[in-house]
């Protein structure tokens, strides 16, 4: 399994993109939680840790973006070294110039590839950085 053993977070506010990341994760032997809306991400970090990885949305409700949240994780000393990537539907022209400017370790649009989803994750996890658009 590709990811026995890993932990990972997703804040997604999709509840189909969300279980589709969770299923696919899941399958390769991850432990997966999330948070919905980024309100909570950081609480909800904090109680799930450890985490291998962290997966974001960027384009969330109520004014609330990934980028804002990855600034929330990265202030936690605890997470300052944790990989987090942007999976998200927004324009990756812009998108990507955005979290390599703030310091994401990749970016993978929506919809996801499914064939290659938990292999991407492990190589983040594993020190590689991905840009992927669709």
């Amino acid at each position: 399994m590709l990811l026995k053993g890993k932990r990972v977070f997703i804040t997604e506010d999709n509840v189909t993109n969300r279980s589709v990341m969770q299923l696919l994760l899941e399958r390769e032997g991850a432990t997966v939680a999330f948070e919905r809306w980024g309100l909570k991400t950081c609480e909800r970090l904090r109680s799930f840790a450890p985490v291998d990885i962290i997966l974001l949305d960027l384009m969330l409700p109520d004014g609330m973006s990934g980028l804002i949240v990855y600034d929330q994780i990265r202030a936690l000393s605890e997470f300052e070294n944790t990989p987090i990537i942007a999976v998200s539907a927004k324009e990756p022209d812009v998108a990507i110039a955005e979290t390599q400017a703030k310091g994401f370790d990749g970016f993978i649009g929506k919809p996801i590839n499914r064939m290659h989803f938990a292999q991407q994750i492990a190589d983040v996890i594993s020190g590689e950085h991905i840009w992927e658009a669709i």
